[in-house]
């Protein structure tokens, strides 16, 4: 879904470069696609499968070669203010994604911990039942 995203994307920027047509309409695929890829990381992040993982890195490269792209359009246009200010936006909503990916990563490690302590303690009960038992039959005798 990501990569399919990405190639509209890809062909926005060929039309932009050719008929040297408004910026506005790409914006929107870069930002949908850009949401794309936060939204699998965050959902998939700690499980993704090998062939999951190499897409996944490869989005992310299409998207730094667009951004490359799109400051050489902004800087050709005249709009380096444009290219700025969506910089600026983009680091904001870059590092709130990192905080959500972080908080996902750290409960789902709690998460795994709970699950542990929770297998332990059930073990140990059922050793110490077994061992009650064990000891009552021996003791009836």
């Amino acid at each position: 879904m990501v990569l399919s995203a990405l190639k509209a994307l890809n062909d926005g920027i060929a039309t932009v470069k050719e008929s040297g047509g408004n910026l506005s309409s790409i914006m929107g695929k870069w930002a949908d696609v850009e949401e794309r890829v936060r939204d699998v990381e965050v959902k998939k992040t700690g499980a993704m499968s090998y062939k999951e993982a190499l897409d996944m890195e490869s989005a992310k490269r299409q998207l730094i070669n667009f951004d490359r792209q799109l400051k050489d359009i902004c800087l050709i246009q005249g709009q380096a203010d444009l290219y700025t200010s969506i910089k600026q936006r983009m680091a904001e909503a870059q590092h709130a994604h990192a905080k959500q990916v972080a908080a996902v990563r750290k409960k789902r490690k709690e998460r795994r911990e709970m699950f542990g302590l929770a297998t332990t303690i059930l073990v140990i009960t059922v050793l110490l039942w077994a061992l009650a038992f064990g000891v009552y039959v021996i003791w009836a005798r």
